[in-house]
């Protein structure tokens, strides 16, 4: 079992809900919901059991259809599960709840009762859609899950202090020795190669096979995109059709996803459908363009101009790379070792983008066009956060090249409101004129 951030936010919610509460942990498939809740079962209550509602007898599922009597329900759920009761105080892990909406809708009665706590996973797309017809119960906290991030990759390879390493440097703004600082890149471009996905990277430990770990990621590849085409089939989108376009947008380093490449307008109902439920898989990540970054981003969202990333880098690198044993080995290696002569610029966007995400921030990107002494000339800032009051703009490179002109013109149009300016790329660190130049390896550390 994987140590993962999440953990502590669990804790925080059993100290302090005292049971009064359910907590819905959102997030993709295969990013480690359900290890998570039983890790936490195993290690904080007397017992735990996880109630599968897409494995369990239509008998379980029955069984919350009443919850009036509540002795009478848990006689009935347990008879139904083939098992003696809980002792009080026990976890209930309702997983893959949005095949039984009914349980959902009885946690109210749940935690009135204070017999047991209840933690509850699913897939936000199914859980959205299967509550039409109850009541949502407002004694449900929820909370958002991702696939691991860099220093949780960084934890499972038994690199801890590494990560407290680098934080401490972040911290003090002091750069590694060249020799280290090639060391740490490497270790990140691993990452890139892998990715966050749990039994991806636990495979990587176990056989450090590069054709083993793209294997294990085809089958999660494979996965979504049989949830995509059952999505597209209930709900008449086109969100396997937008999956499939990504790669090539990302690899064209495209400001924006080109929404006419699948003969659709971005204001169409069709689309935003699509949208709406792609983003709802939490397969994808959008990061929409802000057309006055001096104020709140979201007030001035352009709905049509956005990016897509992969929600997992390692998923996206086995999309655009390897197809066979030997193309897998070898482009991996040369990736690791940075000897992958192709422009990196698309992987280190989406990690990029996946790292501030995780990091709790929303994302957005600003453009636009100056006349310079008669010419337009085209600007645009890769990701934009808000943190401490302030805008902070970040260029993401991948060779050993820096523009910083569009950072420079941001600053000036928007001086007032801009903090600290970062060129994120594979250089060491380096600080100065309220700039940084930040090594890939430390984008996790702005918080």
């Amino acid at each position: 079992m994987f140590k993962r951030k999440i953990y502590n936010q669990l804790l925080k919610w059993k100290e302090e809900s005292k049971g009064e509460s359910a907590l819905l942990i959102e997030g993709a498939r295969r990013i480690g919901k359900t290890s998570i809740a039983e890790e936490f079962g195993k290690n904080l209550f007397p017992s735990f059991k996880t109630i599968d509602f897409s494995k369990v007898s239509d008998d379980v599922k029955k069984a919350f259809i009443d919850v009036s009597d509540m002795d009478r329900f848990f006689e009935k759920l347990f008879l139904s599960l083939g098992m003696s009761p809980l002792p009080r105080g026990s976890l209930i892990i309702l997983d893959e709840i949005q095949f039984c909406p009914k349980a959902r809708q009885a946690i109210k009665s749940l935690v009135e009762d204070k017999r047991y706590y209840y933690l509850e996973t699913g897939s936000l797309v199914s859980i959205k859609e299967n509550t039409a017809d109850i009541l949502i119960p407002s004694e449900e906290e929820t909370l958002q899950m991702h696939p691991m991030d860099y220093e949780e990759f960084l934890w499972a390879l038994g690199y801890e202090f590494e990560s407290e390493s680098i934080k401490a440097h972040f911290s003090s703004q002091s750069a590694y020795d060249g020799k280290t600082h090639n060391l740490l890149m490497r270790n990140f471009r691993t990452y890139l190669a892998v990715g966050g996905m749990p039994k991806v990277v636990d495979t990587y430990l176990s056989t450090h096979d590069f054709y083993a770990v793209d294997k294990e990621k085809k089958k999660i590849i494979k996965l979504y995109e049989e949830d995509l085409r059952k999505i597209d089939n209930r709900f008449k989108t086109i969100t396997y059709l937008v999956w499939k376009q990504m790669p090539s947008m990302l690899s064209k380093h495209s400001t924006r996803f080109i929404v006419s490449s699948t003969d659709e307008r971005a204001d169409s109902v069709l689309f935003k459908n699509t949208m709406e439920k792609l983003l709802e898989s939490k397969m994808a990540i959008a990061v929409y363009k802000c057309t006055d970054p001096s104020g709140g981003y979201a007030l001035t969202k352009d709905e049509g101009s956005f990016k897509l990333y992969f929600n997992d880098v390692g998923l996206f690198t086995s999309l655009v790379y390897p197809n066979t044993m030997d193309d897998a080995q070898d482009i991996y290696q040369r990736l690791v070792f940075d000897k992958l002569k192709t422009n990196l610029g698309m992987l280190f966007e989406n990690v990029s983008a996946q790292i501030l995400v995780s990091n709790g921030f929303e994302p957005y990107y600003y453009s636009w066009e100056e006349d310079d002494d008669g010419l337009s000339k085209k600007y645009e800032i890769d990701f934009l956060i808000y943190k401490g009051g302030k805008t902070i703009p970040f260029e993401v490179k991948s060779r050993n090249v820096s523009n910083k002109v569009s950072l420079e013109r941001f600053r000036e149009k928007f001086k007032k409101k801009t903090g600290e300016k970062y060129i994120v790329d594979i250089l060491n660190l380096k600080h100065g004129d309220n700039l940084t130049y930040l090594p890939y390896y430390m984008l996790f550390c702005v918080k």
